[in-house]
């Protein structure tokens, strides 16, 4: 086995060093910005994007990179490898409050001014570094007396979540069909 170069032992002393003191700045920031997406909302205008992705157009929508979508066909015909979304035996205004109540009682989840009442946004931050997912639902009425769900997250730094939104939803749908 090789001996690693100074240069790389400099390197990973570097990183070692530095990963502390940026998370706890992000931390302070946070703490200290009232703004919806914290500091990742200023580093979002200096790189000119916007940490509030906006309001979603489920009929029009082409999920982005990094998203998780449930959809029902019918409401989301544009969006290619949406998952299926549950029909509930409640009514849609039942739909709308349940899931308003998990997602508020949810970690790091905070409701963002909506589009109507059966239009409910939401952010997710991260634990640590607090990074924002926006997370838009629309509540979908069917003529039986049912509901179903159009449920869409994304990150709103970068194009990865790891996996973490597509978790969120699962959890949210199974929390909503109990």
């Amino acid at each position: 086995m090789s001996k690693p170069s100074r240069r790389a032992v400099r390197l990973a002393a570097a990183a070692l060093l530095l990963a502390p003191a940026i998370t706890a700045a992000v931390l302070l920031l946070s703490s200290a910005t009232p703004a919806p997406f914290g500091p990742w909302e200023r580093i979002g205008r200096t790189f000119g994007q916007a940490n509030d992705l906006g309001p979603v157009d489920f009929a029009t929508l082409a999920p982005r990179s990094g998203a998780a979508l449930y959809c029902p066909p019918d409401f989301c015909p544009a969006a290619e490898g949406a998952l299926p979304a549950p029909v509930f035996t409640i009514s849609a205004e039942r739909l709308a409050a349940k899931l308003r109540r998990y997602a508020q009682g949810d970690v790091g989840v905070e409701e963002l001014p909506a589009e109507g009442p059966d239009h409910l946004r939401f952010i997710h931050r991260s634990l640590i570094l607090r990074l924002p997912d926006v997370i838009d639902a629309r509540i979908v009425a069917r003529s039986s007396g049912a509901a179903t769900l159009a449920l869409y997250s994304r990150p709103a730094m970068g194009a990865l979540d790891f996996g973490s939104g597509r978790a969120r939803m699962e959890r949210w749908i199974e929390a909503l069909s109990r």
